[in-house]
């Protein structure tokens, strides 16, 4: 693999593999590939790393706070703090269990199979447009308002751009702004020739599902789809009278 910016059919396949909605054909394929280019595997690797990043940011500062707990001053050495430890586990544990009592099995689905898009690498090369990429770091950095506020402009002067309307509507779903995503999504979904359908798609179903909407997102045809149908079929079962 040549050195430089990914091309976009490089990246999405590299994202699909990532975020596992290749078929078993596509992977295997995909996984020969990578066996013999060792730049290929240097780029997955980066992937995952972004990806891990977004997904386990939250759990990273649960810990860490855990951590300056623990490791807080405190009077009768290193046993109290330890016993101090262990009574913050189990008040994080009785809370996840409160939590799933209490929790409707909507939000607790929506809750165990959302995951944020992780973005687009800004170095890849995909847009020349520097308000873009600059919206694309706060966006991967968490900063989700800050990168919506940067793109709205743009998607004024270009209002059926996918690219656009699909991380808008990630950058709302990721603040947890659920509603706000559904119209964005519904509209990326629509669109036969988008290269982020089957992405809103997924999204739009959990999206409705989290938002109560169950009886449209149940009637969506997704149990058959090669990479979320698995995911999507063991949704409506849990949902099933």
């Amino acid at each position: 693999m040549s050195q430089g910016a990914l091309d976009r059919t490089t990246f999405e396949t590299i994202e699909a593999y990532v975020l596992d909605r290749m078929s078993a054909s596509e992977r295997a394929a995909f996984e020969e590939r990578m066996a013999a280019d060792a730049g290929l595997r240097k780029e997955v690797a980066l992937q995952q790393e972004h990806i891990r990043a977004v997904e386990l940011g939250g759990f990273l500062r649960t810990l860490q706070q855990a951590g300056q707990a623990y490791a807080a001053p405190a009077s009768g050495g290193r046993w109290p703090r330890l016993w101090r430890y262990a009574a913050m586990v189990a008040v994080i544990l009785a809370a996840a269990a409160w939590w799933l009592a209490r929790t409707p099995v909507n939000e607790q689905l929506y809750a165990e199979h959302f995951r944020p898009d992780p973005g687009l690498p800004v170095a890849m090369g995909v847009t020349d447009d520097p308000v873009f990429a600059d919206a694309m770091v706060s966006y991967k950095e968490g900063k989700y308002a800050e990168a919506r506020a940067k793109w709205s402009p743009l998607l004024q002067m270009e209002p059926m751009n996918d690219t656009l309307r699909f991380y808008i509507a990630s950058a709302w779903l990721n603040e947890g702004r659920v509603a706000e995503a559904l119209p964005m999504l519904e509209g990326v979904a629509a669109e036969e020739a988008s290269a982020f359908r089957d992405r809103a798609r997924w999204y739009l179903f959990l999206a409705r599902i989290r938002t109560g909407v169950t009886g449209e997102a149940l009637a969506m045809p997704l149990d058959d789809d090669p990479v979320y149908g698995e995911r999507v079929r063991r949704i409506k079962q849990r949902l099933a009278p």
